[in-house]
């Protein structure tokens, strides 16, 4: 099945809090991740992530969601990204369940790294899991690193104490960072 990275558009806003419970259905029974904590994007967010071009959508080829007026797909990830202090953040990546494990989430991940390094910006950074089994060791084959705390800058401390409001246990989150090439 072809897999298809394009621009969010603010028609699919409504569609995307179905993509982050269904791909976030890998963390339930995972000890510190507090049942609820999908639907961490406001629509208000994703809207404004539109409008700027930091919102990216994965869909599945030609078909079509019920109900949508779409004629390129089911939507079965995004990416979110921002702007901290002189880095893009990763604030949210989700793949639905299904299509964990195909390269989605990687795709959207390139796509995002392509969108900092247009912009000058020197690396990608993003907060995960430090223990649950799949998930750092998937950035850290995509080239990430984890970044010690007294590297982090005012912004991304920020965006790492955010997730503290989410109610996920901080001790068992990580920094990492991506570094892009230079030119």
């Amino acid at each position: 099945m072809e897999v298809v990275i394009r621009a969010g558009r603010a028609d699919e806003i409504t569609r995307l809090g179905d993509v982050e419970r269904d791909g976030d259905r890998r963390y339930h029974g995972y000890e510190g991740v507090p049942a609820g904590f999908e639907d961490t994007v406001a629509p208000a967010t994703l809207l404004s992530a539109c409008e700027e071009g930091r919102l990216w959508v994965a869909t599945s080829g030609v078909g079509g969601e019920v109900g949508s007026s779409s004629d390129d797909g089911d939507i079965v990830g995004f990416a979110l990204a921002e702007a901290i202090d002189g880095n893009a953040h990763l604030e949210q990546l989700s793949v639905r369940l299904g299509f964990q494990g195909r390269g989605v989430g990687g795709r959207l991940i390139t796509t995002v790294s392509g969108w900092a390094a247009h912009r000058g910006l020197a690396a990608v950074t993003l907060c995960t899991f430090a223990d649950v089994d799949w998930n750092r060791p998937f950035y850290e084959h995509l080239g990430f690193a984890v970044v010690p705390e007294g590297r982090w800058t005012p912004g991304l401390r920020a965006a790492f104490e955010s997730d503290g409001q989410l109610g996920l246990d901080l001790s068992r989150r990580v920094v990492m960072r991506l570094k892009l090439p230079v030119g």
